[in-house]
């Protein structure tokens, strides 16, 4: 392919974006997807033909896409909604975790807050979002004025901020590894990551930094600094904790043992909204159990065997079934803890398990599977990315409706080509860091 159309795709992909940013509801299924699909498009020639992009331009590139999403309010996503929320609760000294929105609208007028109070998707529920994020959405609220729209640009401002530092790490940590650093790429020019993180401010950006940060550190055995930086990743995401188990390879049992309890223990130090009494950590708790227990959204195997369920039982049956994916989601952990993998290749298959067995699987929440990709022979994920737009189709309607035939459509595609890669294509069949070291393709 010619240099100058891969490179004529820049500005196109741009307007795409501008497009997709700007003038594009949720509720738009046909339009929200034909530019999904061309950005797909744009994205996988450059992978294919990376040889004709200067890596410094593509990653300009890659910032520029995401800076130009900065001055709008998200489409696609209504969270930011909690996000002010939080934050001029903060203001009006009122610890988020303390009242559900529906309890402190009853007895609280503040003329931002009934602004907000009609856009929260979920006024009956307690705050899920940890310390750091909440610093963040107070930043927010306070340099934004109680202007909305300047809230918004705060918010895509610091997550635009984690996204370049991503993309200078997973260059470093390549390097590091001694493989190319052209496979940043799969993460920088990534459209749903660009347009979920950056677009529809979702923090996975953040977690993916100091996830990113924390395999930095490691490299070098800086215990301390590794601390700081996952205890930073589980206050943006609670996720990363899965991760520390990983650490018993590289410093023993015991070592891990008292860096896992540190991490809490230094989480919970720099949480003050937790603190005063057991009600504000129940309330938070609480929150997370809906996770697990009541909201199912794009599920894999949890979607299978609710219909299973259904068809037997003659009802959802979502509360047993949460518990056995939380079984299931242990039980694939410990497997992944004993194999032989490094952090960042460990970290990637943790959170294909959490996924897989999860009843909520939002399209930001692959996020992290694309930034990991890069470290492992996989590139299952970035197909994943290409097809999970397909769950919109949820909101194109009212009321919302999951469409099954596409989600069962969406894992048959990503799991024929995790098949794929593992029979087929020419690959050693272990994940050694002499294996990282001769990988160089970074073909979907």
């Amino acid at each position: 392919m010619p240099r100058k159309f891969v490179v004529l795709l820049l500005p196109l992909a741009l307007v795409a974006y501008i497009l997709l940013g700007y003038f594009t509801d949720r509720t738009d299924f046909v339009l929200l997807i034909s530019i999904f699909s061309f950005l797909f498009g744009t994205y996988f020639l450059w992978l294919r033909f990376k040889e004709q992009l200067d890596l410094k331009l593509a990653l300009l590139a890659g910032i520029f896409f995401r800076f130009s999403l900065l001055f709008t309010y998200p489409r696609l996503s209504d969270d930011y909604y909690r996000f002010l929320w939080d934050g001029r609760l903060q203001q009006l000294n009122i610890n988020p975790f303390g009242y559900t929105p529906s309890q402190l609208i009853a007895n609280q007028y503040d003329v931002f807050l009934s602004q907000l109070f009609p856009y929260l998707n979920s006024p009956d529920y307690f705050s899920v979002y940890p310390q750091l994020l909440q610093y963040i959405f107070r930043l927010a609220v306070e340099l934004g004025d109680q202007n909305m729209l300047a809230g918004v640009i705060v918010l895509k401002t610091v997550v635009f901020v984690f996204e370049c530092g991503s993309v200078l790490l997973l260059v470093k940590l390549l390097k590091y590894y001694k493989l190319s650093p052209k496979l940043s790429l799969i993460y920088a020019l990534n459209p749903l990551v660009i347009i979920e993180l950056t677009g529809n401010i979702h923090f996975e950006a953040v977690m993916i930094f100091f996830v990113l940060l924390t395999a930095w550190t490691l490299r070098n055995l800086n215990l301390a600094g590794a601390l700081a930086a996952i205890t930073l990743a589980v206050q943006a995401k609670l996720i990363p904790l899965i991760g520390i188990p990983l650490l018993i390879r590289k410093i023993g049992f015991w070592r891990s043992v008292v860096f896992g309890a540190a991490c809490l223990l230094l989480f919970y130090a720099s949480s003050p909204f937790l603190w005063g009494g057991t009600d504000k950590l129940l309330h938070f708790f609480s929150s997370l159990q809906l996770y697990y227990g009541k909201f199912e959204f794009n599920g894999s195997i949890f979607s299978l065997l609710r219909a299973a369920g259904m068809w037997i039982l003659g009802y959802n049956p979502i509360y047993w079934l949460s518990k056995l994916m939380l079984v299931c989601t242990l039980s694939a952990l410990t497997f992944i803890y004993r194999m032989k993998l490094n952090f960042l290749q460990g970290f990637f298959w943790l959170m294909v398990a959490y996924l897989l067995f999860s009843a909520v699987v939002h399209p930001w929440y692959i996020a992290i599977l694309v930034a990991l990709s890069a470290f492992t022979k996989y590139r299952f994920a970035l197909i994943w990315t290409a097809l999970i737009p397909l769950t919109y189709i949820t909101y194109s309607s009212m009321p919302y409706q999951q469409n099954y035939w596409l989600v069962t459509a969406e894992y048959l595609a990503v799991l024929g080509w995790f098949i794929y890669e593992e029979r087929f294509r020419f690959w050693p069949n272990h994940h050694s860091e002499e294996t990282l070291a001769r990988q160089r393709s970074i073909l979907p």
